[in-house]
C-alpha cells in the first residue's frame, strides 16, 4: 500500500528532512537522510500512508551478544533491536492485515541488511531518519555463568515530532517504546497535541532508565519517572495503556508487592489501563471500570525457553493491537491480555523473533489452556 505523503512547509527549526541517497555504505533507498542546516524549510517525502492501525516509535537498536568464555568475550551474535523491532514484528506476525509501521532514528552505521526483514513483513519502514551525526543507539548482552549484564555503550540523538511527516503520526494505536530515554518532554508535549484521541501504550522500561557515559544503565530518580507518566496521562487519560514489570512499576511507586503497586497505579492514574508483567509469573491487568478491576493472567506454557529478549515487547505491541476501546468492556482488556501473554510465549521459544507466530497459533494455545506453574 503505497501513499503520496509529499510535504513542503515551514518550521521554525533548522532541520531539513530529505530522501536518503542510495549509496552502498549504509541504510539504502527507502531511509530518511537527516542532517541539520540553516534552512527552515522542512521536506519530507514518504510512502507511509494515513490511518495505520499501529505506530511503534523509539529507537532500533544494533544489539551485540557476548558470551564470556574462558574469560574471554566471544560474540555470538549481532542483530537489530530495540522495542520497535520485537513490537512491529510481533504485530505483523499474529495479524498480517494490519498496517503497521514505525517511527525511529539511527546512524549511518546501521547495517542495510538489518532493515530487510520489516520489509519482507511489509512493515513500512519510512520513518526510519538517519541523523549522520550520531551512532546508532547500541546494546551488549553480556552472558557468564547464566547471568546477564546489559550495556548502552552508544546512543543516537531524541526523538523530536518534527523530526516526521504529520502522515507518519496518523494512527489508531500508538506503542511508544523507547530504550534509552530517547523520548522526552518536547516530544510528549507536541505529541500529545497530535495523538490525543488515539490509544497510546507506553512500555516504561525506557523512559526510566538512565545512560552513564560509560554505558552502565540503572534507572533515573522516582519523582522523575512518575512526573514523566503523569505527563502522559495528563494527556492521554483513559487511553493511556502503561506497562511495566515489577521493578520497572517499583521504580516509580517505590512499592515492591505488585498487587498493592496495581493499587496504586490505579489510585495514581484511575482512567488508565495497568499491566504489571511479571515473566514467567504471568501478568496483572488493572482497569478502573465499571469499579475497580484486577486479574491475573496466567504465563502460557511455551514447549521450551530459548531467549526472553523482546517478551515485555511482544506483549505490549500484541495487547495494543487487539484494543479498538480500552475504555469499553473490561472483558476486551482481559482477552487482549490473554492474547499477549500466549504471543509472548512463542518468542521464547527461538532466538530473537523466530519464534513468534500467527493469530491462528496464538488463539489455539490460549484454547488449550496450558499454563506455567511457578
Amino acid at each position: 500500500m503505497t501513499h503520496d505523503c509529499s510535504i513542503s512547509y515551514h518550521y521554525s527549526s533548522t532541520v531539513l528532512l530529505k530522501e536518503f541517497p542510495q549509496t552502498p555504505r549504509s541504510c539504502a533507498d527507502f531511509l530518511v537522510h537527516f542532517s541539520f542546516t540553516h534552512s527552515s524549510t522542512r521536506e519530507f517525502e514518504s510512502n507511509m500512508g494515513n490511518a495505520f492501525d499501529l505506530v511503534i516509535i523509539g529507537h532500533m537498536a544494533i544489539d551485540t551478544v557476548i558470551n564470556i568464555e574462558q574469560e574471554e568475550e566471544v560474540v555470538q551474535k549481532v542483530s537489530p533491536g530495540g522495542t520497535v523491532t520485537f513490537a512491529s514484528l510481533a504485530v505483523k506476525t499474529s495479524n498480517p492485515d494490519l498496517n503497521v509501521g514505525f517511527l525511529t532514528k539511527i546512524g549511518p552505521d546501521m547495517p542495510a541488511e538489518f532493515i530487510n526483514m520489516f520489509r519482507e513483513k511489509e512493515i513500512d519502514c519510512s520513518g526510519i531518519v538517519v541523523d549522520e551525526n550520531a551512532p546508532t543507539t547500541r546494546f551488549n548482552l553480556v552472558y557468564r555463568d547464566a547471568k546477564r549484564t546489559v550495556s548502552c555503550p552508544a546512543k543516537c540523538s531524541d526523538i523530536l515530532v518534527e523530526n516526521f511527516s504529520p502522515a507518519c503520526l496518523d494512527s489508531k494505536r500508538f506503542h511508544l517504546g523507547p530504550i534509552c530515554r530517547e523520548i522526552k518532554d518536547p516530544f510528549i508535549d507536541a505529541f500529545g497535541q497530535i495523538a490525543k484521541d488515539s490509544i497510546v501504550g507506553i512500555d516504561l522500561q525506557g523512559f526510566i532508565r538512565h545512560i552513564h557515559p560509560d554505558g552502565r544503565i540503572d534507572f533515573i530518580p522516582k519523582q522523575d519517572g512518575r512526573k514523566t507518566v503523569k505527563k502522559l496521562y495528563d494527556y492521554f487519560g483513559g487511553n493511556l495503556v502503561i506497562k511495566g514489570d515489577d521493578f520497572e512499576m517499583a521504580s516509580i511507586s517505590n512499592i515492591t508487592d505488585p498487587l498493592k503497586t496495581m493499587d496504586f497505579m490505579l489510585a495514581e492514574f484511575p482512567e488508565a489501563t495497568i499491566l504489571i508483567t511479571l515473566g514467567r509469573k504471568g501478568s496483572w491487568l488493572g482497569k478502573n471500570l465499571d469499579g475497580k478491576q484486577v486479574k491475573k493472567i496466567p504465563a502460557y506454557l511455551p514447549t521450551q525457553i530459548v531467549d526472553e529478549t523482546g517478551a515485555g515487547d511482544t506483549y505490549l505491541s500484541t495487547f495494543l493491537s487487539r484494543l479498538d476501546n480500552p475504555n469499553e468492556s473490561f472483558e476486551q482488556l482481559h482477552d487482549a491480555a490473554h492474547f499477549a501473554a500466549a504471543a509472548s510465549s512463542y518468542l521464547v521459544e527461538d532466538r530473537r523473533c523466530k519464534g513468534l507466530q500467527s493469530k491462528e497459533k496464538i488463539l489455539e494455545r490460549i484454547a488449550k489452556g496450558q499454563y506455567m506453574s511457578l
